[in-house]
């Protein structure tokens, strides 16, 4: 070990030497750097290495190198120092600390992200690329590394080839990452787009070209007219130079063929026109597990860029031709009407697909087309997915619009699509829930009441109807107790209606201290008899013992302070199976409302006492009852 951090420690002479020659750190400042080194060395050199002695090694370099930038700075000497050693011997050290570092723990992804960090912010392109090598030599399975280098190489290193066999790469090791997919079909388009900005600025573009010709062309037949500018005639000698200029000119050029020529014109490259992204996206919806959601993300991507109408039909006709019986897809082809390629405001000649407007005259031809579609869809796919689909689409322009015409079409369309949807018995639970939510909002209190009805006829177990219900009884405290009762009966273990009469009882202003206190201790005693087991573990089933019995001590403190809270969770304790979280809701409610006097010392200890007899965090607790106790 002593010959290691010895050697290490010889490394760094000439650097230090050069720091105090060049008055940059005084002789103290330079002891106190090789004494931080040295014990820094000797840390990282003993037997079982651990990561934050590299990490805190680095951190001291990268602060040392801060101030030594600083003061060169401020000395006004960094003319003096480039192309010297002294120049780069900091950086080369923290290099060399995270290579180090690297080394021993391989497979840290963390650290291997935080020297790839430090590298692009000093822009050591020089070495990022052997970096991303050794990082992905050993995280070959994760797909983020392999698309950071893929766009380094693209953006910063202007290198589209190298990128293009990253991520290629990746592909043959990840064929089912959807994220590699797009990443590589994204970076396709970005490289096309860039081309054709670049044909458009150099004039290449054929169409523009001859726009600017036309545009140049002079009309001979004004010759006379008194607001031209007649031009001095063209001499012979004049058309004799012009003639062996152009002869030497020709002589230096290479004359391109004609299938050369039409190669370079866009509408002729297959290349310029997408093809590329197109059979990555065919090779994409092959190789990988496919769903709508990731066909709908290259569309999206698609949207990025301009002229993509033709490239983002073919997608539509895929999903058309592979999966014309999913309702998402229907639903996903059916919103497409409400997008369109406007002009871009930076340029006359270029498209991009943008969102129509509410406001636009367009809006409402195009929500009909939807609408059509969607009326279509429903013929091929009579599923109750597929009516759920439409109706949600239906709801979210309702809640949108503003204007009173359009908003009496989709709520007279809404009520038809229910009646119809009824009518062919496909209104399952979430249908009923949205109509129900529905009629709530338009103030159709009675209609609501006899759907809800309808729906817990049908779909008894649904806690969602069960909360519509008992809200659309709220002039009536004591059926909305009654309807709880039966709903919890139905549906003992559901989270979100156990919430809903935790805040039922916490509002009801009617009832005494005695009364509440009776309906708490009922709902904890009803939960732990109604729930299928009263011990295991499970996260809907911990979340209504917290939930509860939570509620019961906060409101026990707040209404009658500490000693009525204190009774309270002494008693859910000894009936009712307690959580870890409720303990550490006992603590904070005693520090929050008790007191520092001998009952409130002992209570908490009790608290610690019994949450330290759980299997949550002992340790943790343990620490917490030394600092209670100090």
């Amino acid at each position: 070990m002593a010959e290691s951090v010895q050697y290490y420690l010889e490394r760094m002479i000439p650097e230090l030497e050069g720091l105090e020659k060049k008055h940059i750190f005084s002789p103290v400042e330079i002891k106190s750097i090789i004494k931080k080194r040295t014990n820094f060395e000797y840390a990282l050199q003993r037997r079982i290495k651990q990561k934050i002695d590299f990490l805190r090694a680095i951190e001291y370099e990268i602060n040392l190198e801060e101030l030594r930038k600083k003061r060169i700075a401020r000395l006004g000497i960094a003319d003096s120092l480039k192309g010297s050693d002294l120049q780069y011997s900091g950086a080369r050290r923290i290099y060399n600390l995270f290579r180090r570092a690297t080394i021993k723990f391989k497979s840290d992804l963390s650290l291997w992200l935080q020297y790839i960090d430090y590298a692009k912010k000093n822009k050591a392109n020089n070495i990022l690329s052997s970096i991303f090598v050794q990082a992905i030599q050993y995280h070959p399975n994760n797909a983020s590394l392999w698309i950071m280098a893929a766009t380094w190489e693209n953006e910063h290193n202007a290198n589209m080839a190298a990128a293009r066999v990253l991520l290629q790469r990746a592909l043959r090791l990840m064929p089912e990452s959807q994220q590699l997919w797009h990443e590589y079909f994204r970076l396709e388009l970005l490289y096309i787009e860039k081309i054709k900005l670049r044909r458009r600025i150099l004039g290449i573009d054929q169409a523009k070209n001859q726009e600017d010709l036309d545009a140049m062309q002079v009309d001979n037949q004004d010759d006379n007219d008194d607001n031209t500018i007649n031009l001095p005639a063209v001499t012979g000698e004049d058309v004799a130079q012009w003639k062996q200029d152009e002869e030497n000119t020709k002589k230096s050029k290479k004359v391109l063929t004609k299938e050369e020529a039409a190669a370079l014109e866009e509408a002729n490259n297959p290349i310029l026109q997408g093809l590329l992204a197109k059979i990555i996206y065919d090779n994409a919806i092959q190789s990988t597990a496919d769903s709508i959601q990731f066909r709908q993300r290259f569309v999206d991507i698609y949207r990025e860029f301009t002229d993509t109408q033709k490239d983002i039909d073919h997608v539509y006709d895929t999903i058309r031709r592979d999966m014309i019986d999913n309702a998402e897809a229907r639903a996903f082809l059916a919103k497409s009407h409400l997008f369109v390629f406007k002009q871009v405001e930076e340029s006359q000649d270029e498209e991009k697909s943008q969102y129509i407007s509410v406001s636009d005259p367009a809006f409402v031809p195009a929500l009909k087309k939807c609408v059509g579609e969607f009326e279509s869809a429903l013929v091929d796919v009579p599923q109750p997915d597929m009516w759920v689909q439409y109706i949600q689409f239906l709801l979210s322009w309702h809640a949108l619009v503003s204007e009173e015409n359009l908003k009496l079409y989709l709520g007279k369309l809404l009520q038809k699509t229910f009646k119809a949807c009824k009518k062919q018995n496909k209104l399952n639970a979430t249908l009923y829930e949205l109509w129900v939510a529905h009629l709530m909002e338009q103030k159709d209190q009675e209609k609501a009441e006899s759907v809800v009805l309808q729906g817990l006829d049908s779909h008894p177990n649904d806690a969602k109807l069960w909360i519509y219900r008992i809200e659309l009884a709220q002039d009536d405290p004591k059926e909305q107790h009654k309807l709880y009762a039966t709903a919890l009966d139905y549906n003992p273990a559901s989270l979100l209606l156990w919430n809903s009469y935790k805040d039922c009882i916490l509002l009801s202003a009617h009832l005494s201290v005695e009364e509440t206190d009776k309906l708490f201790f009922r709902a904890c005693e009803k939960a732990t008899i109604l729930l299928p087991s009263v011990t295991s573990e499970s996260a809907d089933r911990n979340g209504i013992k917290q939930v509860l019995q939570s509620a019961y001590v906060q409101w026990a403190a707040e209404s009658q302070g500490i000693e009525a809270a204190r009774t309270v969770y002494k008693k859910i304790i000894k009936n009712f199976y307690p959580t870890y979280t409720f303990f550490i809701k006992c603590i904070e409610i005693e520090n929050e409302y008790g007191s520092a006097d001998e009952a409130g010392q002992e209570s908490v200890e009790y608290l610690y006492d019994r949450t330290t007899r759980l299997e949550d965090d002992k340790e943790g607790m343990s620490r917490g009852i030394a600092s209670h106790q100090a």
